[in-house]
């Protein structure tokens, strides 16, 4: 058992590793740029039909 604990050790801080957490750096900052947009598109979507109504009754009667 310990032959193996050494041997997954060695094999995590070997440069395959590392070399791959490096590139997952980039797919997490494009879930997160994506989960932040949708959450933009969604809110603006709850948010629209109110700014179309008050611009429609209280800035274009105005002009």
């Amino acid at each position: 058992m310990l032959k193996a604990y050494a041997k997954a050790q060695a094999f995590i801080n070997s440069r395959r590793v590392v070399e791959a957490e490096e590139g997952a750096t980039a797919v997490e900052y494009a879930l997160i740029v994506g989960l932040v947009s949708l959450i933009i598109i969604g809110a603006l979507a709850l948010i629209g039909p109110a700014v179309v109504s008050f611009v429609n009754t209280d800035i274009i009667p105005k002009l």
